[in-house]
């Protein structure tokens, strides 16, 4: 389809829209786990313990909030460090990359031609337009860089009598994500519900589990 270029330009900003929300509104969550976790896990006590580099952290704060809370929900109790039957341990980190995208090209595609006479040139019919207008419209795809932002979580699970010389591990899981979103605090919370949806799960865990991504954070 051909279409004059001012319609085109006008219509970018709405397609630009509404290819990034399409592209936002997910999480995709790549999880595996290993459990060996008790069956009865009802009424047992947990405390989500910082790591020394996590102390005094506000973001930390929050993760661990929203991970306590998961936990409740299956039917465990929070309790103090020194009571806790379980503690519960994680860490979270992005790193940053630019990959091509494909992206859809416009240009010109041809020439709108109004009006015009005929006249003999050399004894031959020429017909002269009265105005040629370039019209643009879609010539393919090109490929454009885009930032693209992967997240991780890890989740430990110990046993309260574990050291750090000889930690005896209960459960252990990863989850990793990948998009255009940069802002950790909006994706995470997708990240831990995703984690917790099949959770303490079978011994060996791996699978994908897509969310809608969460607002982001004002």
């Amino acid at each position: 389809m051909r279409l004059p270029f001012r319609l085109l330009y006008a219509a970018l900003p709405a397609l630009a829209a509404l290819l990034l929300s399409g592209c936002a509104a997910t999480v995709r969550s790549d999880i595996s786990a290993i459990n060996k976790l008790p069956a009865d896990l009802q009424g047992r006590t947990f405390f989500v313990a910082p790591r020394k580099e996590q102390e005094g952290s506000l973001e930390f704060e929050h993760y661990a909030g929203l991970i306590g809370g998961e936990l409740q929900a299956k039917g465990l109790r929070p309790a103090s460090a020194d009571r806790a039957e379980l503690l519960v341990l994680f860490r979270y980190a992005f790193d940053q990359r630019t990959e091509l995208v494909p992206t859809p090209a416009f240009g010109p595609t041809g020439s709108l031609i109004g009006g015009g006479s005929t006249v003999m040139l050399n004894g031959q019919a020429v017909f002269i337009p009265t105005y040629s207008a370039p019209v643009y419209g879609y010539t393919g795809t090109t490929v454009m860089p885009a930032t693209v932002n992967r997240r991780s979580l890890t989740l430990d699970v110990v046993d309260r009598n574990s050291t750090a010389e000889k930690p005896n591990k209960l459960y252990e899981a990863s989850v990793f994500s990948e998009g255009y979103s940069g802002v950790l605090l909006q994706v995470m919370p997708a990240m831990i519900k995703a984690l917790f949806m099949q959770w303490p799960g079978p011994p060996v865990r791996a699978d994908t589990i897509t969310l809608p991504l969460p607002p982001r954070p004002r």
